[in-house]
């Protein structure tokens, strides 16, 4: 539905009101006039326009009288002035009292025709200019309402400068000086300085737009107040202010959650030093009673004034299930002492294919034996990988002897297959089989020392794998493969040079 514009005619010589009405009304406008002021006001009184077409000469009231009216009752409403007094003065005083523009008398149509529509146009203008700043006067309130209330704290720095803090961000870092400087950085934990540092370096090199980092603060206050660290996590990123360069600031307090992940940890800490203890206990109390019920019987021996040949032989043996048994009991120590603190790594570029053949190749017979298919798909040109190959060979023989455990109970159909292939920039290794499997609940435990589903088994070896890996830098954990049974999962990095030891 079009809109019709409404102009208002007021001049006392009603040919020039005839005339307008007549020429403005087919060309699709409503116009209505008035010959005083008097007449105006009552028609602007009920009624809106758009645009009034004045005479400054009225009889009864002064056009610049009538156009402080407007202005101040209808400020949306233009006006045109006309006047026979075609001097410079008077234009000037028209436009300075807030006309839109001035005609004189006598005018011609064309010319008021060119005034009218310019007049219209600048209005819709000027109307969609309005509602365009509202709408955005609304817009930026309900964003700072927005930035003003959030719990993420925010903050815009600029030449060095503070320039904006939000009242989430003044509480979080209390309210930091205005202008930055390296004395900023006493506040960051020690250990933290350099993570800071060069996240920071890396901004303003414009290596990146955005980083994110959590690091510990300490706000600024008095100096007699208890020092309070906070763990923060922040992200900064480059953006446009104003035309300029700026950084943007969102920091968030995650000093509980932090405080959580470590009582969790300490939990997690105290849960398998406990099931260490209880391994290595049931691990010793075994040869250890066997030890003591061996020495009882040697002190029964000794009580004898003579020792009889088959006693002394029995002795002897006694002595050697004592060696057994102390072996045993040291056994179990090597194994603690290995898993605490495994010998060093050698690095060296190598083709993991090698070691996975290696220890296909050590396992076979036995396998065989076992009636245990062992099946390889290893990926032809795999990249080279810094890795220490005795140990990666130490890992896959572990895996395929705790997957030959589980194809015990497997009647039919007993098949360990070992994959190899290049993902990105890693090594994935697959080690798969047709077993029982590892039922969800367990695989969280699968690498926890000491923890074992088998009888005779230590608990050990998956923990000691899960260490080499981590030397390496890479990964493990465990799954189900297609087979039916257990897979684990290993990704080595190809270049890890930084971590050879």
């Amino acid at each position: 539905m079009s809109y019709t514009p409404k102009i208002l005619v007021v001049d006392d010589d009603p040919t020039i009101c005839y005339i307008m009405e007549k020429t403005l009304s087919p060309e699709g406008y409503e116009v209505k006039s008035g010959s005083s002021g008097r007449e105006a006001l009552e028609c602007l009184a009920g009624n809106t326009f758009d645009l009034v077409l004045l005479d400054i000469g009225l009889p009864d009231m002064d056009g610049f009288e009538i156009m402080s009216h407007i202005h101040r009752d209808s400020p949306d409403t233009l006006v045109v002035m006309i006047t026979g007094d075609a001097t410079i003065e008077s234009a000037v005083k028209a436009l300075k009292s807030g006309a839109y523009n001035y005609l004189t008398k006598p005018f011609h149509i064309e010319a008021l025709r060119k005034t009218i529509i310019n007049a219209l146009d600048h209005k819709r203008l000027e109307s969609h200019r309005k509602q365009s700043q509202k709408a955005l006067r609304e817009s930026e309130k309900r964003f700072r309402d927005l930035v003003e209330n959030s719990l993420i704290g925010i903050s815009i720095i600029q030449n060095n400068k503070i320039i904006y803090q939000n009242p989430e961000q003044s509480e979080l870092f209390n309210p930091l000086p205005k202008k930055l400087d390296a004395n900023l950085l006493e506040y960051v934990h020690p250990d933290d300085v350099n993570k800071v540092k060069g996240c920071y370096q890396s901004l303003i090199s414009g290596k990146t737009r955005s980083v994110e980092a959590d690091f510990r603060f300490s706000p600024p206050g008095k100096k007699d107040a208890k020092v309070d660290v906070r763990w923060v996590q922040c992200r900064a990123s480059i953006f446009k202010h104003k035309g300029n360069d700026a950084l943007l600031l969102n920091t968030m307090d995650i000093t509980r959650a932090k405080e959580l992940e470590h009582i969790l940890r300490i939990k997690s800490k105290m849960i398998s030093l406990g099931r260490v203890a209880a391994g290595i206990a049931h691990e010793i109390r075994n040869p250890l009673t066997g030890i003591n019920s061996y020495l009882y019987t040697l002190d029964d021996f000794l009580d004898t004034e003579i020792l009889e040949s088959e006693k002394i032989k029995m002795m002897k043996k006694i002595v050697g299930r004592l060696q057994i048994a102390s072996n045993k009991i040291e056994s179990v120590i090597k194994r603690v002492l290995d898993f605490s603190k495994p010998g060093a790594t050698s690095m060296a570029l190598v083709n993991i294919n090698k070691s996975l053949k290696e220890a296909i190749n050590l396992s076979a017979a036995s396998l065989r034996k076992n009636n245990i298919k062992i099946e390889q798909s290893l990926e032809q040109g795999l990249p080279h990988c810094y890795a220490d190959s005795q140990l990666i060979e130490q890992v896959i023989l572990n895996l395929i002897n705790n997957a030959a455990k589980a194809l015990e109970k497997t009647e039919d159909h007993r098949i360990i297959e070992i994959t190899s292939a290049s993902k990105k920039n890693s090594i994935l290794i697959r080690v798969s089989d047709s077993g029982p499997g590892v039922p969800l609940e367990l695989r969280d435990k699968m690498f926890d020392p000491f923890f074992t589903t088998k009888q005779d088994g230590s608990g050990i070896g998956l923990s000691i794998a899960q260490r080499i890996i981590a030397d390496h830098s890479g990964s493990i954990d465990v799954g189900s493969s297609k087979l039916g049974g257990a897979e684990f999962r290993i990704e080595l990095p190809i270049d890890k040079r930084k971590h050879k030891r």
